[in-house]
């Protein structure tokens, strides 16, 4: 399913998505992705680093805790063909060593509006008969 991924309400990106709760797909970018993009570059820089595509390098950034923690703070959020929020745990965005955008996303689950109506049913037959009352 397509999906468009907006911050902060402007669309900088759509994507593809199997179904799945935990999915990936790369990112076609839009315009208004770009004040995002060093950051993003940063962060994903920062992941190489420790080790997230392969091997770690020898040397990790003494910034990187600053670079992981800018880039998961950019709020993503995947919008419907209908443009309504689909309910998501987390997006994220990753630059890929070869210079293209991925987009990982688990989605949530959607709480209901309304509550379930629950039919209390009795356990076994005997929970259902009531002892008679003593007239004593």
């Amino acid at each position: 399913m397509r999906y468009a991924v907006v911050h902060e309400g402007v669309p900088v990106g759509h994507v593809e998505l199997s179904g799945g709760e935990l999915v990936a797909g790369p990112l076609t970018p839009l315009p208004a992705l770009e004040p995002l993009r060093a950051t993003v570059q940063e962060g994903s820089a920062a992941l190489l680093a420790l080790g997230f595509f392969g091997a770690a390098t020898a040397t990790v950034e003494h910034d990187a805790e600053a670079a992981l923690r800018a880039a998961a703070a950019i709020q993503l959020d995947l919008a419907d063909p209908r443009g309504e929020l689909v309910p998501t745990t987390f997006v994220n965005l990753l630059e890929a060593p070869d210079g293209g955008l991925v987009l990982l996303a688990r989605f949530g689950h959607a709480h209901a509006r309304v509550p379930a109506e629950r039919e209390v049913t009795p356990r076994n037959a005997s929970d259902a008969i009531r002892p008679p009352e003593s007239h004593a």
